[in-house]
């Protein structure tokens, strides 16, 4: 079996990847691998997703921070881990999409990707944003207030559920458009689409993931070209925990 590892830091991750490693037939492929394995937190999983997601190859995670909302929670020993990383009909696959953002700015045009959210707001924080919003549902939608996050199913439980968006299934193929403190609510749920967002504002950041682009006038939302999939057990009540995050 051909392992791509990303260890986090979190405590137990090293001695539990020397447990997997001490299996017979376990090897480190950098190249071709079976799957991505992802030991650590939620963060450790969305920074691998980030690098290798142009692979094609499965992520599962076995989860050694706080709260480990896209990691296994009971994945067990290393060996019996390992041993269930052979059996296909041990874990249900999800599918996932990055958020592809094209950013018009000062300096020219640059591009990101959120497996989680891509959000814009002020760069100062007593001042506010002014968008117009373009999407299937608006021609012209405009939006006045600290933000607007664009949140994929894996990040509607991050900051668009703190921002009181819609938590969404793993598996659908839907954003949610959620307003930060906005003069008019914005709450809603879209099919994947191409967003367009001109920026009426002088000091916009646009923040895709754990990038900051700054001087933006103007965003194009796409989805990403790439799919990815995580695998999580089949006795992983990911629904409960989804409600529950």
């Amino acid at each position: 079996m051909k392992i791509l590892p990303v260890l986090g830091s979190h405590e137990g991750v090293q001695d539990y990847w020397e447990g997997m490693m001490a299996c017979p037939g376990v090897v480190v492929d950098h190249e071709k691998p079976d799957y991505v394995v992802v030991l650590g937190g939620d963060g450790t999983f969305l920074g691998a997703e980030r690098m290798y997601y142009k692979m094609g190859v499965p992520f599962v995670g076995v989860g050694f921070g706080r709260v480990n909302f896209l990691l296994n929670r009971s994945a067990g020993s290393p060996q019996a881990f390992v041993q269930a990383l052979q059996q296909p009909e041990a874990w249900r696959r999800f599918p996932f999409h990055g958020i592809a953002a094209t950013v018009t700015t000062d300096r020219g045009e640059q591009k990101g990707v959120g497996f989680n959210d891509v959000y814009i707001k002020a760069l100062h924080p007593t001042h506010i944003v002014r968008l117009t919003v373009e999407t299937n549902e608006h021609a012209h939608l405009d939006v006045a207030g600290d933000g607007i996050i664009v949140a994929t199913p894996q990040g509607s439980t991050a900051y668009n559920r703190n921002a009181g968006g819609t938590i969404l299934p793993l598996s659908s193929a839907l954003w949610c458009v959620t307003g930060i403190c906005t003069q008019q609510r914005l709450h809603e749920v879209i099919a994947h689409q191409t967003i367009t967002i001109t920026i009426h504002s002088d000091d916009a950041a646009v923040v895709a993931d754990n990038d900051t682009i700054v001087g933006a006038r103007r965003v194009v939302l796409s989805p990403s070209k790439y799919q990815g999939t995580i695998l999580l057990g089949v006795n992983e009540n990911f629904e409960q925990r989804r409600y529950a995050a």
